[in-house]
Order: structure tokens, then C-alpha cells, then sequence
């Protein structure tokens, strides 16, 4: 018999299988099915960090329309627990009995026929709490005080601890005896969203005439999802299938049970209906497990030959409420400290502690980034402290090919080398490093990660079943997930291999239940070792089978398999014929199913302290270029290159689409992305408000494959899924100190902190705002100081009972009217005026706004239109889309056409209007995203942000018991121009200039009945010549700082002169000192600089956070002016 020899089909950049049906939008996904009959689910969570639950009284809800089914901890048996990380570690139940210990913690569940009734009726639910009068730990120092309250009865004996791990690899203080220099520091690691496009949803159908329960769930891992459920609800594992449905995406957070599914099965179960339980946007940035938070110390040693000699790492991971899989997570983060490169010996001491927050789950990387970037920072510090090139230093101690880890991986192929020499070279280390440009700087860091684990008993087994249908079509049948990664086309491609057959003609169906064999689906990059070493002994015996019908079929034993056909010398038979042939096919279908156990994999145990859990392991190398603006602290990624050391790509395209998202995501970590919380709550868990890179914020990632053999991989063939995510952060890290001397040590480098690094690094002295003089300003400096004593607490806990809120409802009519004179009268008659609907639909969605009448302006031909009137002054329509105005004024009011551009996206632009973009309200994201606060709720309610996160959305100047900023970057700089709001109402016209018509952050002079109806900017303000700056976390994000200037431009002499901040007080803010030292005399950028400098001073009352925010604003303001010269 003849077996393939070169490899056709693997290897070569197939499309994607699918691809038709993905980007067309007709593959299904959990959320598209609509069996007849569905009902919707809504989840209720508990609004408190921790508190006893007294009772839960259902009635009210069991008793409203359209309700079939209410849940509570009480349907599921009572030890009802997930299996999780197994043993001790199984802490968290379905529905919370009796305790909650976050904020957003599941507490009961309802099945409705609409979604409206289905929240309602959650609504409905009393639960009776009784919060302890002690904080419950929020931080994990908080975790560790002496009388923090115990989330959970530990086995480690020691407060909020749930696992308590020390030991050491090799000999650490060999190590440190040699070594002759060590450099050590803390390292932070924030909690990441995962951001997945298609929420956590499930669809459970429950069949009680069969007892089957099918599930139509986005996961990645459909065995764990069946296990689990049958588990917690007491059923046969046999009688739970999953069906396959398309996913969009996971990045580990759908590869293990996401508690959505068995809420979704139990509520079918008792309703005997199909329930689709999906979450909102919210729910996935506020209830679902994020990246645990690391904090490590470490400590690391050299030799003066440049040879890494020790690590003594603390590591203090933040567990948040529950286990899941943080013991895991924790023991991977271990296994980072001995794998990456060769120490004499490493030690650590990792306790896993209990927070009062959303538990931490599974994520890509798996642990492995938070402990690199700690290790590979250290690394540049060393090489630094020795006088040798990154690269260089990295080179002396990468392990090699056949070598053993500290942590006992042993290795396979290894080129490590390979890709540093590869990204030297690529991006141009050598003569960027010795060609420097000011501010620039290049960075390195490598990661290493296995191909598969065998983490769980059985996890290093998978089955796989390949079919050969009469017409040649074959179809592949496997149990595991595709969330995006393009497992699905990799099957298809080795199967097409073996086979010798078309991979168009190879049809893939995965985690469909009784239909597909053992797998455990899609995690630590598992799925082409597994998957691809199942599927390939399927197909090779399968091909043998063939072969040797073939060979009786056309007389002779020398058979190939190639173009769907089985060819012997001339004599050739397609392969669909050969089904009738053997006599174990049935219904016209030939079938073979393979189980592949994979030899070189060890488990955790068994006296085994060092297993090598994995049979391969990647190797990468990154390096990256950033640009750091020290006026603002931004930094910007100009050139990235990742080589990876992947055996061979059995799909190079995806292989680089793999490492691009994974290098993508790790950016986001070391750029901007954070999960903040207040009080235990998210405060930031929309996409509005969460610093994810938009794709104009992304440099060009280029990838580099380096190639070569791999015994134990399927085609030689190693891991590419979680490898990409880990170097990032530690290379911009190394390139930004690299660039300006300064090291972070904390993520995300933001600006705020690259800000006050460098004044630290500089010895600025902070800023003196003399509020002793300023009596104005007393009381609320006294109520600030306040709040940590008190204050916030009471207001918090007693006040917010007052707050007033939005009614919940429904528009009930949408009016257009057809000229300015009916759109006031509808709107004095209750309507709410809108405009492109870009914020009223998210005030709605918010709790702001319960509009019953939407008064649509945009049909109003009066508001839509831009003109030049008699005395030269320029009349903008309220209802001129973004995009209009932008290309009215582009050439001849630049200013208000860069403003326009950085505004949200292109989409959103060309529908927003003028208008609606001075009037929205305040983006604070304590009052948009549900807190009672001061604005929201009532003069009884507190500011979150005078103790929450107000780094960048809120006042520097002028903040009074509301801390928020006027969020439009229009009001900037149409204040520089002096321009005039025209409303118009049931009692007439009136005209006010734009600096009276803001009364407060995102609020405005509107009275009863009135509404906006035109903007006009002077004719003598657009003579002027007026720029605008705007700095922000993202492309189209709100301002953090913006600085809008005007001046009529003569000779170098400057009149009618205009500074305007934006984002730094609750309304625009205008620098009149420095407008009158600047006033009618040549521009001198020292004197502007030092009468700004200091009026921000005169007039600045930061919040603790902010202050950084008046240094960027007066660095933004000067560079401004510098472009108001001549030649501007």
C-alpha cells in the first residue's frame, strides 16, 4: 500500500470551512434558534459583595403574565456543587443557598414568554439580605487583615487563602551564591475582560419523554458543559448532549462550564419548554470570569557571564469569590517561573486569595502572562545591569532542543534562538537600538507554552470518527468546539490528506452529542495536538481500508489515494465506490472511528512533582517599537514582529491570524484594558467604557513562522493559540523604558502613569493649589476628606434608599415632524426631542431616560442644513449628522472638522448630530453604568468617583458633589469660537452664548418645551485661526484632556484670544488669565506656558487620581500654540 508522502493539502492556506456561511450571517449561533415555544430567562444577582440571604420569596413572580418557571438554590439537589477544579476546591453552586459573595452572583431565574416579562418577574423576587456591618475584602490586602470577614472555611488555616503553595525547582541558593547581581521589583497584572462578540448563551431543550437534554450552548468545551450539568442537576452524563452551533469566541472563557447552562437547563427542566438564557453586554463584562489579577515579587539573579542563576517569586493572585479553576491557574503561573529559560534553581511562595468580587476564570494564557511580565521585565533589567544586549542575554540562557525544564517539561524541538534572531532582524533591532531617536524605543520579550495539557484525567485522550459517503464526500465527526480558532478547517485539511481528497469535499460536524466521539473540547491549546493526531489515525486507517478494497478491486497492491479517487498503475476507482464494496458499511455510509492517547503526557501526582504535562512546546519571540509622548503619557505602538516556533503550520493563514488576536489582546492588557470595580461592583462593563484597541489603534503585527521538525506534534505540528497573548506586555514594558528611562511595573501603562513616572523620575514637585485662600473651595475639600471617615458610607448605605429612578417603559410613538414649529410644539406637548438616537437609546438601556414620545428632527429640513448668513457668521442645523459638518468645514474651520473625526467611529458619525452631541449628557461611569449617585439619584446619594476610579473622566478644576465632565468635544471647541446655542420653545427664540448654555457637567439651560435649534459661530470667530488636540484611551473615545484654541493670528501677534480645556472641569473650561496675558502681543510660548501653568493652579481642585490630568492639559495647550503660528 501506498500512503501519502509530501503533504498536499496540510500546510497550505486553505479558507476557512464555513466561511460562506459565517460572514454572510447564516451559520447559527446559540442566540439565532428559535424552537417553537422558547422562553426567554433572566437571571437575578445579588447587589451585594457579601450578605447572608435571610429568605427568597418567589410568589409574586410564579403569579405574573407569561411566567413558567422560577428557580432558586432550592430546585437544585442540595449538595449541588460544580466539580470545577475537583476535590476541596468545589465551591460554587449553581444558585447561591443561603450566602452571596459578589456582586452579580446568581441568586434565582426566571422563564417567561417575552423578555420584558421575564425581568420583570426577576424584578419581582424579595430576597431578604443581611449584610455584616464589617466591609467584606475587596483588595486582596483587605483579604488578609487580621478581622476581614472569611468569604469561605479554607484548609490552608489562613485567612481568605484558599490554596497556600511554597516550594522550589533545582537549587535557588546554588543560584544566588553565584549570581553577583540580583534586581527585584512588584509586578501588577489587572483583571481582563475576555470581550467576546457573541455573549455566554444557552439554548436547553428538555425532552421528559426520553429523558434527554439537548443543549445549544456557546462553548468551547461541550464535554465539560454536559458534565457539569448532569452533575449539578443530578441527570445521567449520557443523557446531556450539546449540538453544534457556531461560537463566537472564547479565549478560554468558554472552555469549562459558564454557569449560564445548567440556569438554562433547570429553568427547561421545570418549565418543560425550550429556554434560551442569553446575557446582556453587562452581564458579560460584570458576571462572567475574568483574567485573575496578579500581583508578583520577584526577585531575580545573574552571573557576570549574563547567565540567569535564580528566581524567588512571591505570587498573590487575586481568587475573587470562588475556586473555579484558580488552583489550576495559580500552579500555571508556577510553572512559568522554571520553563522559559535555564536558572540554576527557582522558589516560590503563591497563595490563591479570596476576594469579594466576580470569580477569576480561565482566560488565554492561562496564568502564564501575569508571571511573564514580571520575568521578562527582570530580564531586560538584568541585561541592563550588565552591560549585554536584551537579545543577547536572552540567547545565553533560552533552553535548547532535548533539554529538561525546572518545571520538568521536557522538550522537543526548541528555537527559541531562532525567533529572538528572527526579530532582531526584522524589526531592525540593532540599528534602532544604536541609531536612537528621542522618545523611541524597542523592546523584546519570549513566552513559551505547551500543546495540550493533560490536566484533568482523560485529557490526554481523543477520539475522532471519519465517514465516506457513496458520493465521495467525507465527513469528519469530532467532539470538540470551534470558538474561531479554525479547528474546524484543520480537521478537514488532515483529513483530506489522508484521504487524498478535495478539503472542499470534506464536510466537518463537531460537539453534536451521541453523533461525535470523546473529546474535551477546545483549551490550553490543546485542539490541533489532540484533534489533529485523533483525525489523522481515523483517516490514515480508514485510508487503509480503502486501499486494500481498492487493491482487490483493481488487481493489484500498489494503491494511491489522490483527487477523491483510488489509482493503480492506469485502473483508477472513485473512492464512493468503494463504500458498497466493504461489508461494513451501512445506509451507503463507510465509517471508522479512532481513539489517539497521547504517550509523553504526565499528570500532577502519583509522586510526580514535575510532570511534563504537555507532549510539545512552542516557543516565541516579540519584539515591538513604541513612540512615548511625554506631554500627555501616551504611548504608541509604531512596529511589532512576533516569530513563533510552531513545527509547522498545518494552516500558515490561520497560524498568523492566531498570533495576530492573541497579540492583539495582549496589547489591550498592556495599553488600557482593566476591569474596575467600586464596592465590589464593575464600574466599567460596557465597551463604551472598557479601553479594548479599536483597529485603528493597532500597528502592523507582522509573523514570523519559524518552522521545522516536531516528533511529537500531528504533521509536526505545535500549539499557536495562547502563546501570542504572553510577550506582548512585557516587551512594550521593555520598550517604553527602553524609550524613556522609566519602567511601569504596573498594567496597563497608561497615561496617568507614564505622567507621573516621568515627574518622579524628573523630581517635579507636585502641584500647590492653595485652597487655604480659596474659601470657595472649602467645603468640598471638607466633604472629600470626609467621605474616607464616613461620609461615603452613610450616604451610600442609607442615602442611595431615596434615590429616585427611571421608570421602566416602552416608546409608545415615534413623531416626525415636518418644520420647526411643529417639532417645539410636539416636544412642549411631552415629546423628547432626538436625533440620530446615538445616546437616548443608551440612556434607555441605562435607566437615565423613559422616554413614552420620541420627537425624530431629523426630518426637519430647517435643522439639517449649514449655512452662511448676511453677517458672515456660520448657522449649523441641530440635526446636521457629524459626518456633514465635518466635510462643511474641513478647509475652512479645521478645528471643528478634527473635533468631528475624533468622535466615536465612522459609523457613528454619520447618523450623531450636532445637537445631540452638545447635549448629551455626562459619560461619568459611575452614572451611566447604574450607580446612585449624586446626579442619578438625588442630593441623598454620594459621588462614586470622589473614591472610585476618576483617573480620566472626571474634574481637575471646579468639581462640586458631582465630579463629572461635560463630555462633548464639540462644546471645546465651538466655546473657542464663541459660538451661540439657538433654542427655540412654546415661548419663542432665544439665543445664549455656548458658555451659558452648560449649567453643569452634560446639562444645559433647556427649559420645559425647548429644544436646539442651530449652532452659529460669529464672522468674526472664523477669522480666527483656532486648533484642536484631543488626548484619549482609544480611537473615538471620549476626552480624557482636550484643548481648543482661537486667535486672530497677525505678525506673530495674537488677539481675540481663546484657551479652552476640555474634560477637565464640568463644563469647557476657558484660561481667561492666559487669554489676557496673551492678548494683543507676539506669542512668546515660555510666557504662555508659565501663566497657564499657574492659573491651572490659581483655579485646579483635583481629585487624588487626577492631577496628572492638568500637567497633560497644559503640555496639550502648548503644543497647541505652537501651531498657531504663521505657517499654520
Amino acid at each position: 500500500m501506498t500512503a501519502p508522502a509530501t503533504p498536499r493539502v496540510v500546510g497550505a492556506s486553505v479558507p476557512p470551512k464555513k466561511w460562506d456561511e459565517r460572514t454572510s450571517g447564516a451559520d447559527p449561533y446559540a442566540g439565532d434558534l428559535d424552537p417553537p415555544g422558547t422562553l426567554t430567562a433572566h437571571v437575578l444577582r445579588s447587589p451585594h459583595p457579601y450578605a447572608r440571604i435571610l429568605s427568597i420569596d418567589t410568589e409574586r413572580a410564579r403569579r405574573m403574565p407569561g411566567v413558567h418557571a422560577v428557580i432558586t438554590a432550592a430546585d437544585f439537589p442540595e449538595d449541588a456543587v460544580y466539580v470545577h477544579s475537583e476535590g476541596p476546591h468545589s465551591d460554587r453552586r449553581p444558585l447561591a443557598r443561603d450566602v452571596v459573595r459578589f456582586v452579580g452572583e446568581e441568586v434565582a431565574a426566571v422563564a417567561a414568554e417575552t423578555a420584558e416579562q421575564a425581568r420583570a418577574a426577576a424584578e419581582a423576587i424579595v430576597v431578604r439580605y443581611r449584610v455584616p456591618r464589617r466591609r467584606p475584602p475587596l483588595t486582596m490586602d483587605a483579604a488578609s487583615g487580621r478581622r476581614a470577614v472569611r468569604l469561605h472555611r479554607r484548609s490552608s488555616g489562613e485567612p481568605n487563602v484558599s490554596v497556600h503553595d511554597k516550594g522550589q525547582w533545582g537549587d535557588p541558593e546554588a543560584g544566588r551564591s553565584a549570581a553577583t547581581m540580583s534586581v527585584e521589583g512588584t509586578f501588577h497584572y489587572p483583571r481582563v475582560a475576555h470581550a467576546c462578540m457573541e455573549p455566554n448563551t444557552t439554548l436547553a431543550h428538555w425532552h421528559a419523554d426520553t429523558g434527554v437534554l439537548e443543549l445549544w450552548t456557546s462553548t468551547q468545551a461541550p464535554w465539560f458543559v454536559t458534565t457539569e450539568v448532569a452533575h449539578v442537576l443530578g441527570l445521567d452524563p449520557a443523557r446531556v448532549v450539546c449540538r453544534d452551533v457556531a461560537v463566537g469566541g472564547g479565549f478560554g472563557s468558554k472552555s469549562k462550564v459558564c454557569e449560564h447552562e445548567a440556569l438554562a437547563a433547570a429553568l427547561s427542566i421545570a418549565s418543560g419548554r425550550p429556554v434560551r438564557l442569553a446575557y446582556s453586554r453587562e452581564e458579560e463584562f460584570a458576571a462572567t470570569k475574568p483574567r485573575h489579577a496578579f500581583r508578583v515579587r520577584l526577585r531575580s539573579f545573574a552571573d557576570g557571564d549574563g547567565r540567569l542563576r535564580a528566581l524567588d517569586a512571591r505570587l498573590d493572585v487575586d481568587n475573587g469569590a470562588y475556586n473555579h479553576y484558580g488552583p489550576s491557574i495559580m500552579k500555571v503561573g508556577v510553572k512559568t517561573l522554571g520553563s522559559i529559560y535555564a536558572p540554576d534553581g527557582v522558589a516560590w511562595d503563591a497563595r490563591l486569595v479570596d476576594t469579594a468580587l466576580p470569580p477569576g476564570g480561565q482566560f488565554r494564557g492561562y496564568g502564564g502572562p501575569q508571571v511573564a511580565f514580571a520575568m521578562e521585565s527582570q530580564v531586560d533589567e538584568l541585561a541592563e545591569r550588565l552591560g549585554i544586549d536584551p537579545i543577547d542575554f536572552r540567547v545565553r540562557n533560552a533552553n535548547r532542543p532535548g533539554s529538561t525544564t525546572l518545571s520538568g517539561a521536557r522538550i522537543g524541538s526548541a528555537r527559541l534562538v531562532e525567533c529572538l534572531e528572527a526579530v532582531r532582524e526584522a524589526i531592525g533591532w540593532d540599528a534602532k537600538r544604536r541609531d536612537r531617536r528621542p522618545l523611541r524605543g524597542v523592546g523584546v520579550a519570549c513566552g513559551m507554552h505547551g500543546s495540550g495539557s493533560y490536566a484533568h484525567g482523560g485529557s490526554n485522550r481523543s477520539d475522532a470518527a471519519v465517514d465516506l459517503f457513496e458520493d465521495g464526500r467525507v465527513r469528519v465527526r469530532f467532539g470538540g468546539a470551534d470558538a474561531g480558532t479554525g479547528q474546524r478547517t484543520i480537521l478537514a485539511q488532515i483529513a483530506a490528506e489522508e484521504l487524498g481528497v478535495d478539503v472542499d469535499d470534506v464536510d466537518v460536524l463537531m460537539a453534536d452529542g451521541e453523533l461525535t466521539p470523546f473529546d474535551m473540547g477546545a483549551w490550553s491549546s490543546r485542539g490541533t495536538h489532540m484533534g489533529g493526531h485523533a483525525v489523522r489515525k481515523a483517516a490514515t486507517e480508514l485510508a487503509d481500508t480503502l486501499r486494500d478494497l481498492a487493491a482487490e478491486k483493481l488487481g493489484s497492491g500498489d494503491v494511491r489515494l489522490e483527487e477523491g479517487r483510488a489509482r493503480a498503475g492506469q485502473d483508477e476507482i472513485p473512492l464512493g465506490d468503494l463504500v458498497a464494496l466493504s461489508p461494513d458499511a451501512q445506509d451507503g455510509v463507510l465509517s471508522h472511528e479512532a481513539s489517539y492517547v497521547d504517550p509523553r503526557m504526565e499528570t500532577f501526582g502519583a509522586g510526580n512533582p514535575r510532570p511534563n504535562v504537555s507532549a510539545s512546546y512552542t516557543f516565541a519571540a516579540h519584539a515591538v517599537e513604541v513612540e512615548v509622548d511625554p506631554v500627555t503619557g501616551q504611548v504608541r505602538v509604531l512596529d511589532y514582529v512576533a516569530a513563533h516556533d510552531i513545527g509547522r503550520a498545518v494552516n500558515p493563514a490561520m497560524v498568523e491570524g492566531q498570533v495576530i488576536g492573541g497579540v492583539v489582546q495582549g496589547l489591550g492588557a498592556a495599553l488600557g484594558e482593566e476591569l474596575l470595580y467600586e464596592g465590589g461592583r464593575t464600574v466599567n462593563p460596557a465597551y463604551i467604557n472598557y479601553a479594548l484597541p479599536r483597529a485603528a489603534d493597532l500597528p502592523p503585527v507582522r509573523v514570523v513562522l519559524v518552522e521545522g521538525d516536531e516528533e511529537a506534534g500531528p504533521y509536526d505540528a505545535k500549539s499557536a493559540g495562547e502563546m501570542p497573548i504572553v510577550p506582548p506586555a512585557p516587551a512594550v514594558a521593555n520598550a517604553v523604558y527602553d524609550a524613556i528611562g522609566v519602567r511601569i511595573r504596573d498594567l496597563p501603562i497608561t497615561p496617568d502613569k507614564v505622567l507621573r513616572a516621568l515627574a518622579e523620575r524628573d523630581a517635579v514637585p507636585p502641584r500647590r493649589y492653595r485652597l487655604a485662600v480659596r474659601p470657595s473651595r472649602w467645603w468640598i475639600e471638607l466633604l472629600r476628606r470626609a467621605y474616607p471617615l464616613g461620609v461615603h458610607r452613610v450616604l451610600h448605605g442609607f442615602g442611595t434608599r431615596f434615590a429616585r429612578r427611571a421608570p421602566a417603559r416602552e416608546v409608545e410613538a415615534v413623531l416626525r415632524p415636518v418644520d420647526t414649529g411643529e417639532a417645539v410644539e410636539l416636544t412642549a406637548s411631552g415629546g423628547t426631542p432626538v436625533g440620530g438616537n446615538t445616546d437616548l437609546s443608551l440612556q434607555r438601556r441605562q435607566g437615565l431616560a423613559a422616554p413614552r414620545t420620541l420627537v425624530r428632527l431629523t426630518g426637519v429640513p430647517p435643522l439639517r442644513t449649514i449655512t452662511e448668513r448676511g453677517d458672515g457668521s456660520l448657522e449649523i442645523g441641530a440635526a446636521v449628522t457629524l459626518d456633514a459638518l465635518a466635510a462643511a468645514t474641513r478647509g475652512n474651520l479645521d478645528a471643528v472638522a478634527d473635533a468631528v473625526e475624533s468622535i466615536a467611529s465612522a459609523q457613528i458619525r454619520a447618523v450623531a448630530t450636532v445637537g445631540g452631541n452638545l447635549a448629551q449628557a455626562k459619560r461619568c461611569w459611575f452614572f451611566r453604568n447604574g450607580f446612585d449617585c449624586y446626579k442619578r439619584g438625588g442630593v441623598t446619594c454620594p459621588c462614586y468617583a470622589v473614591q472610585g476610579d476618576h483617573r480620566f473622566y472626571h474634574a481637575a478644576i471646579g468639581g462640586h458633589r458631582c465630579q463629572a465632565v461635560t463630555p462633548s468635544d464639540l462644546a471645546t471647541v465651538f466655546t473657542a469660537l464663541d459660538a451661540q446655542v439657538v433654542l427655540a420653545g412654546p415661548k419663542g427664540h432665544r439665543t445664549v452664548a455656548i458658555g451659558d448654555f452648560y449649567t453643569g457637567p452634560g446639562e444645559t439651560c433647556l427649559r420645559p418645551g425647548e429644544l436646539v435649534t442651530a449652532v452659529r459661530v460669529p464672522a468674526a470667530a472664523r477669522e480666527r485661526r483656532c486648533v484642536f488636540d484631543k488626548l484619549r484611551l482609544w480611537e473615538g473615545d471620549f476626552a480624557v484632556v482636550s484643548v481648543a484654541l482661537a486667535a486672530r493670528v497677525d505678525g506673530g501677534r495674537w488677539d481675540d484670544v481663546r484657551v479652552v480645556l476640555g474634560s477637565v472641569a464640568p463644563t469647557p473650561w476657558r484660561a481667561r488669565a492666559t487669554e489676557r496675558a496673551c492678548e494683543g502681543a507676539p506669542f512668546n510660548a515660555g510666557r504662555f506656558r508659565e501663566r497657564l501653568d499657574d492659573e491651572l493652579s490659581r483655579h485646579g481642585h483635583p481629585l487624588p487620581g487626577n492631577a496628572w490630568k492638568l500637567d497633560a492639559a497644559l503640555g496639550m495647550a502648548v503644543r497647541a500654540a505652537g501651531r498657531m503660528g504663521d505657517d499654520t
